[in-house]
């Protein structure tokens, strides 16, 4: 990621985390953010955010390359139906989400949540001996692997505010996590409709430069109902929504 600008801070944790210590944050410039997005209005969209709107909301915490979680994070978790764990304080959120998928038809099941930092680092290696196993040679299953998955400690499973979600009506159709889900039902009802339950899809097509992941339909990240609904609506993503915030603050 080029013109990264950093943000020395210490989040303050509300009571959803018992704790969370993140010395920086790492994220566009916001000259990057312009030129992304050529028709967005940036002061019209700040204007938008909600005053109490904070880098230091931990709904807004940021994993990803550039900013990797402390690993001795304690997650108090709940499950899915199907024994999938997440944070237990989106507990209401989840329910909502999947509560009004069915009422529209849509039967979403969770098909991974909350990792640590070891799960994760297992994860990335079984995915590269896959691909190794399939006669890629290292340097290429490295690369395949580190197009969709976080190095160990670059995930935002280890927050327990991301879920993998998929809906039965791809089940027929390989059920695997696969960019073709984009086009089913459900897929298309969570881009819609998540925001409402204060969620985003996390990486989204088109914002690969600033991820630094690939488009991922299946991948929700918490947020919060507020913040969840301007990045749908603007279609921003978590790094860029938080440079929105910080440029707001510099120019207070």
């Amino acid at each position: 990621m080029k013109k990264l600008m950093t943000l020395c801070l210490t989040l303050i944790m509300m009571p959803m985390f018992t704790e969370i210590s993140v010395s920086a944050f790492n994220l566009p410039d916001i000259e990057m953010i312009k030129t992304l997005n050529p028709d967005l209005n940036i002061d019209k969209v700040i204007d938008e955010i909600p005053k109490d709107a904070s880098l230091k909301d931990p709904n807004l915490v940021l994993v990803n390359r550039e900013n990797p979680i402390d690993s001795s994070l304690d997650v108090p978790l709940t499950y899915t139906e199907n024994d999938i764990p997440y944070h237990q304080e989106i507990e209401e959120a989840v329910l909502d989400l999947f509560t009004a998928a069915l009422d529209a038809d849509h039967h979403l099941y969770a098909v991974s949540g909350y990792r640590t930092v070891d799960q994760q680092a297992a994860n990335f290696d079984a995915r590269m001996n896959l691909y190794l196993a399939d006669g890629y040679d290292e340097e290429t299953a490295y690369y395949m692997t580190d197009l969709f998955v976080a190095p160990a400690e670059a995930s935002e499973h280890s927050t327990g505010l991301a879920l993998d979600l998929l809906g039965t009506d791809w089940d027929q159709y390989g059920g695997d996590l696969h960019q073709a889900y984009k086009d089913y039902p459900s897929a298309i009802w969570m881009a819609e409709h998540a925001a409402d339950y204060g969620f985003i899809i996390r990486y989204l097509d088109g914002k690969q430069e600033i991820t630094q992941y690939e488009y991922e339909p299946w991948h929700l990240r918490y947020v919060r109902v507020e913040h969840a609904q301007i990045m749908m609506k603007h279609n921003l993503v978590l790094e860029e929504y938080l440079t929105l915030i910080q440029h707001r603050d510099d120019n207070e």
